[in-house]
């Protein structure tokens, strides 16, 4: 049952990036969620380190590939990350099969992404925070808003 109508998705979307923005950034907040929510990031990678340095070398390769090929490269590699954190996440809650461990996987991927690529991770922040907001603002308000987050 939601505590919040449709009103609150804006509260919502805002929290949303907030909270994405701190931890994938690195900024500190405030906010007691986003204290709750860094807890379990911080938590998640460091134990599934091995496997997001496995995603990531996968993510890089593609990169390096670019890197040697292309002009713009830069551009070209953060659209292609961008693109491949996507479609990633879409893997994660294909079926609509949400949870608060698959945004919370979703925010450490990023997040670990992010502490080894920090010269785009305002980018990624971006990417992330959106992926959320756009789809999964309103399993987010259903389950009871990001106060509401199960651990």
């Amino acid at each position: 049952m939601s505590y919040f109508d449709e009103h609150d998705e804006g509260r919502i979307q805002a929290e949303t990036m907030e909270i994405a923005v701190a931890l994938i950034c690195q900024i500190s907040s405030q906010n007691k969620n986003y204290k709750r929510m860094k807890e379990q990031v911080d938590r998640l990678i460091h134990r599934h380190e091995i496997l997001f340095t496995g995603m990531l070398r996968k993510l890089d390769s593609l990169s390096i590939k670019i890197n040697n090929n292309e002009k713009n490269r830069q551009d070209r590699i953060d659209d292609l990350l961008c693109h491949d954190l996507t479609t990633i996440f879409n893997h994660l809650i294909q079926n609509d099969d949400i949870s608060w461990g698959k945004i919370i996987t979703i925010l450490a991927f990023s997040t670990f992404i992010a502490r080894k690529h920090s010269e785009i991770a305002d980018r990624i922040a971006h990417v992330t925070g959106q992926y959320i907001v756009k789809r999964l603002t309103t399993w987010i308000r259903d389950h009871g808003g990001w106060v509401n987050l199960i651990y």
